[in-house]
């Protein structure tokens, strides 16, 4: 909810989560494994909550709210046979798919939707 509704303190909060498995806060327990709820949390964040990724009927939607602190981020998604490469700024959103065997898929923003093909790049305004 943070990453709609208070984007500083939720990248707050997501830097601790990351800093808490790196620098290993709890006392040792690192060095016997990762810490997977938390590093599963930290990639959920990215990848739903700052994207805005969701799919909906046919289409797979982006609404991206990026932090501040988060001047870029670039992703890749599997959807529906695609393999995406995702980029997103403060100011676009960038989605290239690889050449593949799949059909065309539906990408939504703001309302509007677009097809794009393998091989296929869109290119959009935030």
């Amino acid at each position: 909810m943070l990453a709609r509704s208070d984007r500083p303190r939720s990248w707050r909060l997501f830097r601790e989560a990351l800093e808490s498995d790196v620098a290993d806060i709890q006392g040792g327990t690192t060095p016997e494994g990762i810490h997977l709820g938390a590093m599963a949390g930290t990639v959920d964040i990215l990848q739903r909550a700052y994207t805005g990724v969701e799919t909906r009927g046919n289409v797979l939607w982006f609404n991206p709210a990026l932090p501040e602190g988060l001047g870029i981020l670039h992703m890749h998604l599997r959807y529906r046979g695609h393999s995406l490469e995702v980029e997103i700024t403060p100011k676009h959103l960038k989605i290239y798919a690889l050449p593949c065997g799949a059909g065309p898929i539906h990408i939504g923003l703001k309302g509007k939707v677009l097809d794009l093909k393998m091989g296929d790049t869109l290119e959009l305004e935030l």
